[in-house]
């Protein structure tokens, strides 16, 4: 196992300030341009920087269960002693929004973006998908029929949130969809990916000839937005606050040969815009001198961080989906070494060149245990769909 017990710790998180009423207040007025709220988020910064574990005991900030974590975990057993116990796992950090949406997941505490504030039970198209995965593994790895038919059964019933998602752009045959069930002002590009490829899970899974078609033109939007040079951004637009970053890039792709391999018929659209996008990547995000995968070449925000796991957890993810298995394992390696200490993994390394977010496991190291089990099934011939 890659974590011992019969789920994923509950764990501090990157987040954990900035989801209280002061990190929300503090960031709500840092996007309204206010000089107030840019001070603020200043000390907040500085303060969860230098003072990680001092500033959560001061805010009495409880360690917390995350759904994308526990679905990742799941993905990462190859057996269950107690299945039914976590398949409960799961349900239990579903949204209580289950009667306009059925079953979906989000993030689990409210958060403050450039698109407004998502309470903490929103369900988030990034983040389900993972559940949508963790669901369908459950079922394909138990040789109990009726255990298998139940977790199919909740593979299902998280349908009505995927089609819930707000039509943000649906003109000659494309179609972009909204973060998560309410009015958005920006399209996210990496959203739709998602959206793509739990699309396809649908369509691959049920022979769904409406989620089928709904693959198709979300796809030719997503390809419309690379741009000429293989990136994309992580809005749909070039309005300020835009970015280009390492680990929404690999999503992208990563969501892109995952519909391929599901539904190869639409292989002849993705794959070259995946020869493109990871050129793109790879020349201008892997830093010959660390052998690291760089956080950003466009970016906005300023922090004090200079190395993040999870930017290296997606990139890993992507050469195991590439079957670049001899690079994976090197660089698996490599990111090890800078991450862990001792028995501790961390998720970050900042301008000191010190480890910080000791065993966040949501923010990148449940992600990186994730691929590196992958890789491990891969070395013994066992990997999955998903992996």
């Amino acid at each position: 196992m890659i974590v011992d017990g019969p789920r994923p710790p509950s764990a501090h998180d990157p987040y954990d300030l900035w989801m209280t009423g002061a990190g929300v207040w503090t960031k709500d007025r840092y996007y309204r341009g206010s000089l107030i709220g840019k001070a603020a988020a200043v000390g907040m910064g500085l303060t969860d920087w230098l003072l990680p574990g001092i500033s959560r005991s001061a805010l009495a900030s409880p360690k917390r269960q995350f759904p994308i974590t526990a679905a990742q975990w799941i993905l990462s057993q190859d057996s269950f002693d107690e299945p039914r116990e976590a398949l409960a796992h799961l349900r239990a950090l579903a949204s209580s929004k289950d009667e306009q949406f059925g079953l979906s997941w989000g993030l689990g505490f409210p958060w403050m973006s450039k698109n407004g504030l998502y309470d903490e039970d929103t369900p988030f198209v990034t983040h389900a998908p993972y559940c949508l995965e963790a669901l369908l593994h459950l079922a394909q790895t138990s040789n109990d029929p009726e255990f298998s038919a139940e977790a199919l059964a909740d593979f299902r019933r998280t349908r009505p949130f995927f089609d819930a998602l707000k039509v943000m752009y649906d003109n000659e045959g494309r179609l972009a969809l909204s973060y998560a069930p309410v009015d958005e002002p920006r399209i996210v590009v990496n959203a739709n990916a998602y959206a793509a490829y739990s699309y396809a899970m649908f369509a691959s899974t049920d022979d769904d000839a409406d989620a089928r078609d709904r693959v198709a033109r979300l796809l030719r939007w997503v390809l419309a937005e690379q741009c000429e040079n293989g990136s994309w951004y992580y809005y749909a637009d070039r309005e300020p606050g835009n970015f280009i970053d390492g680990f929404h890039s690999c999503f992208v792709l990563k969501n892109l040969i995952k519909v391929a391999r599901r539904l190869p018929e639409f292989s002849d659209m993705i794959d070259p815009a995946v020869e493109l996008g990871v050129g793109f990547l790879e020349q201008s995000f892997l830093d010959a001198d660390s052998g690291l995968l760089k956080r950003f070449v466009a970016r906005d925000i300023k922090d004090p961080f200079c190395w993040d796991i999870y930017d290296q957890a997606e990139y890993l993810g992507l050469l195991n989906l590439l079957g670049r298995w001899s690079e994976a394992e090197r660089f698996a390696a490599h990111v090890q070494a800078r991450f862990k200490q001792g028995d501790a993994w961390y998720c970050r390394i900042d301008i000191l060149g010190r480890r910080w977010g000791k065993g966040f496991l949501r923010w990148g190291i449940m992600p990186f245990l994730h691929q590196r089990k992958a890789l491990e099934r891969a070395r013994h011939g066992l990997a999955t769909l998903e992996d």
